[in-house]
C-alpha cells in the first residue's frame, strides 16, 4: 500500500502524517507513537502491555531495538525532504543497541538526535527511558542513503 508524503515539510505536518501512515504498520503494531520532532531529532515512546515482556518480566530487548531503530529512522526522516527521499531513499546499514538495565514499567520514551550527515551515510544516537526517567538502553544507528539512479537510456532510431 503507497501512502503519499506530506506536500509541507512542515514538523507539525509530518509528524500528523507519520501517525496516521505508520500507526498501521510496524511501528503500529510495536506500539510505537511518535511525540514530537524536529530537524535532527525525535521523541517516540511504547506503552508497554503484557506482549512486550519476555519471561524474565522484563522488556524483550526486540522491543527495544525495534523503538531505536523507528525512533532513529524517523529522527533522519525528519532531516530530509520528501524530494530528496523519493530520489535517493534511505535504510538502516547497522544498528548497535547497548541494553543497561532491565527494562519494566508502563512505558518507554526514545530520544533519538542525528550526529552527522554525510552524502552517503547518515548517524544518529538514540537513548531510551523507562517510565522512572532511567536510561535502560542506547543506541547507534547509521543509515546508507542510496545512489542517484542513473537515467534511462533509450536506443537511437
Amino acid at each position: 500500500m503507497a501512502h503519499r508524503t506530506p506536500v509541507t515539510e512542515s514538523p507539525d505536518e509530518m509528524l500528523l502524517w507519520l501517525r496516521e501512515v505508520y500507526s498501521g504498520r510496524y511501528w503500529g503494531h510495536l506500539g510505537i507513537e511518535f511525540l514530537d520532532v524536529s530537524p535532527g531529532t525525535w521523541r517516540a515512546r511504547i506503552a508497554l502491555s503484557d506482549n512486550h515482556f519476555n519471561y524474565n518480566d522484563v522488556v524483550h530487548g526486540g522491543v527495544i531495538s525495534g523503538l531505536i531503530d523507528s525512533a532513529a529512522g524517523t529522527a533522519v526522516r525528519a532531516t530530509r525532504t520528501s524530494a530528496e527521499i523519493a530520489e535517493r531513499p534511505h535504510a538502516t546499514s547497522d544498528l548497535h543497541v547497548q541494553y543497561l538495565a532491565g527494562a519494566s514499567g508502563s512505558e518507554l520514551v526514545a530520544e533519538a538526535r542525528l550526529i552527522k550527515a554525510g552524502r552517503t551515510a547518515i548517524f544518529t544516537d538514540v537513548e531510551v527511558f523507562d517510565d522512572r526517567r532511567r536510561l535502560v538502553a542506547r543506541g547507534s544507528v547509521t543509515f546508507v542513503i542510496a545512489a542517484r539512479s542513473a537515467p534511462a537510456e533509450f536506443p537511437a532510431g
